[in-house]
């Protein structure tokens, strides 16, 4: 019997009628694995979400309605553009939706991450411990021994790097207790010298009081000879 789609166009789904006629189990509650966007890795939400169905035991179509549910964003607009019925199964769901996503997939770094990490000259050494764990996590391969090689490769010289040249750690874990010791040292410097600073002035140079342009000197007046009236002449008699 051939399936008989909505014809609504909005109403229309990739997912096949078997799949739209089947119901949710009783007391359903969406799995708490969070959304997908296209920014994270696929593999990874596919794996949480498997688990989720695997615990409240979906049916295949069932599976096909919650994981819709779990999509978000742009893979959610990816799935609104499927051809109606070409999801018949939840294998057909799970291998289209690794396909399209397959370049958000995250792959796992290799040690020689470890080794391009560096401190910075001024970089204090407790950013320095966050980044390289950090980086650490993406490379599970990394023995004990290759995360203290890196290290210490990357630490800048000073008084922790010349401590574990000369008293080597047996372990990574205790490379960081030793780590921490220098931490609160190197902080308290820090703290130290910021209270040694002197506070910046606050007080302002007071506002000179605008001076009137120069005026032009007055010319000097030209030196005349000065007459003084003598006594009155007469003509004799």
């Amino acid at each position: 019997m051939p399936e008989v789609f909505p014809k609504d166009p909005d109403e229309r789904v990739p997912f096949s009628v078997r799949i739209l006629n089947e119901r949710l189990p009783k007391g359903y509650r969406a799995p708490s694995i969070g959304e997908y966007d296209r920014s994270k890795d696929p593999e990874e939400h596919l794996r949480k979400f498997e688990n989720a169905a695997l615990l409240h035991q979906y049916s295949d179509a069932a599976k096909c309605r919650v994981f819709l549910n779990t999509l978000a964003g742009s893979a959610l607009k990816w799935f609104d553009g499927l051809p109606q019925g070409s999801i018949t199964c939840f294998l057909d769901f799970k291998m289209t939706f690794l396909h399209h996503f397959s370049s958000s997939k995250k792959y796992q770094k290799t040690y020689h991450c470890l080794f391009a990490l560096k401190q910075g000259p001024t970089e204090p050494l407790r950013s320095y411990i966050n980044r390289f764990n950090q980086v650490a996590q993406d490379v599970p391969t990394a023995t004990s021994e290759i995360l203290i090689r890196a290290f210490t490769h990357g630490l800048g010289e000073g008084e922790f790097f010349r401590d574990l040249i000369k008293n080597p750690t047996r372990n990574f874990d205790e490379m960081v207790e030793k780590a921490a010791c220098y931490i609160k040292v190197e902080e308290a410097q820090a703290a130290w010298r910021k209270a040694e600073r002197p506070p910046p002035s606050t007080n302002k140079p007071e506002g000179r009081v605008p001076q009137p342009p120069p005026q032009p000197l007055p010319r000097a007046l030209e030196a005349r000879p000065t007459f003084h009236p003598g006594p009155e002449i007469r003509p004799a008699p």
